[in-house]
């Protein structure tokens, strides 16, 4: 049995994924992102927020995320 985690934090996801810190935390308020705020982070789904990008990056639509910047802490 392998020992991946099921749920990782921002800093996590965002070396498991090359995409950086900011960019994974602004993903975190969209509403269609696997993530949930767990006190004062978030804790992101990992098979979850993978098949998120997969289907974004099939769909070639990128993330908008010009409009959360008015709600990011």
């Amino acid at each position: 049995m392998t020992n991946t985690k099921l749920v990782v934090t921002v800093k996590e996801f965002a070396a498991m994924t090359g995409i950086g810190q900011n960019r994974v935390r602004e993903f975190c308020y969209l509403p269609d992102f696997p993530a949930s705020k767990e006190g004062n982070r978030f804790i992101i789904h990992v098979k979850a927020a993978n098949e998120w990008l997969r289907r974004r990056a099939s769909a070639k639509t990128g993330v908008n995320t010009a409009g959360l910047k008015r709600f990011l802490p």
